[in-house]
């Protein structure tokens, strides 16, 4: 009877063996390492929340995490969505191109003048647990495109993704606010100097010419300021739907002119100070006339006057011209001396 190979038999299993035993293995690395990957923490200045992203599980916030959290399992194939926890601004400028959280902004005053601000919006994000939730499901599931380009970002993207966010919910609020604020009042309220080009009263143009070129209504940019960061307390988050953004402050720091009426007001400045040296000349010569006249009647009235004044004038100009000899280098002696004259003349 023959006998069985038991070495050949055995191969085959063997090897299936140590082969489901190598694809437990690289199976039990790759869930491993998920496993190890599946832990979120935070930085002092940073919230987040963590939203479900497995093939079984819904798409709901499964956590919230607070500032400087401890490392915390957040469960495999989740989607970390971080917020910033610290103060952010929002930059109002004259001019120039847009840029995520910089708004170059111009509205018009009630007369007409096309001004540019200078300006900024100080605010938090509201990062308590239940608040940050809504924001996330209401801003946080969507894109925001960037100023200028075709790129779009989630609002937890980094600093251009937030104001990439800010640009598009945010700036139209705060433009309205600013021109509604600016429409009440005219050019010369927010700088002085708007007065020599318009037609304007005598004390407006002496209050212009005082303040100078570029001067700002002080108080005119506080009570705009303080209309304006009442509103945006208001509007902003009423525009959000929510109370997503706190300590809400705005600074208004300065108003910029048109290139072209800049230019006419300094026209009208120079030309201003023209006609006040001609008028102060003026002035002048007719002090000086009056005190001649007044001379002239106490002369008629007193002979010897006018001859003691006019040896007094004889005296004083020949005491300047010997100063101005001696200090030229001539030494006169007194005749009768017998040394005569020694001038030193230049080589």
């Amino acid at each position: 009877m023959p006998t069985k190979d038991r070495s050949r038999s055995s191969s085959p299993v063997r090897k299936l063996v140590f082969g489901l035993i190598g694809v437990g293995v690289v199976v039990g690395a790759i869930v491993g390492g998920i496993a190890l990957t599946s832990f979120s923490r935070t930085d002092g200045g940073t919230a987040m929340v963590i939203r479900n992203g497995g093939p079984f599980d819904s798409q709901d916030v499964r956590q919230v995490l607070p500032p400087a959290s401890p490392r915390t399992y957040s469960g495999m194939f989740s989607d970390e969505h971080p917020y910033p926890a610290q103060q952010r601004f929002y930059d109002i400028v004259p001019g120039g191109d847009d840029t995520p959280g910089v708004n170059a902004y111009r509205t018009p005053t009630s007369d007409g003048v096309d001004v540019g601000l200078t300006a900024r919006l100080n605010f938090r994000l509201n990062t308590t647990e239940p608040v940050l939730r809504a924001f996330d499901d209401a801003y946080g599931t969507r894109t925001f495109q960037v100023p200028g380009t075709d790129e779009r970002l989630a609002v937890w993207d980094g600093d251009e993704g937030f104001g990439a966010f800010l640009d598009v919910i945010i700036k139209p609020v705060l433009e309205e606010t600013l021109r509604q604020q600016i429409g009440t009042v005219d050019c010369a309220e927010l700088q002085a100097s708007c007065a020599l080009v318009q037609n304007s009263t005598p004390e407006q143009l002496s209050t212009a010419v005082a303040a100078g070129q570029g001067a700002n209504n002080a108080e005119v940019l506080q009570r705009i300021q303080t209309n304006v960061q009442t509103a945006l307390a208001t509007n902003i988050n009423r525009a959000l739907g929510g109370d997503f953004l706190t300590n809400i402050s705005f600074s208004l720091t300065g108003v910029d002119l048109p290139a072209q009426l800049r230019e006419r007001i300094e026209a009208a400045q120079a030309e201003f100070a023209g006609a006040s040296a001609a008028q102060a000349r003026l002035n002048q010569a007719r002090l000086d006339a009056d005190a001649n006249a007044e001379r002239q009647r106490g002369y008629l009235a007193c002979n010897v006057c006018a001859q003691i004044d006019l040896v007094r004038e004889q005296g004083e100009a020949q005491r300047k011209a010997n100063e101005a000899l001696s200090g030229s280098g001539v030494t006169v002696y007194a005749p009768g001396g017998g040394t005569g004259i020694n001038v030193n003349a230049p080589g």
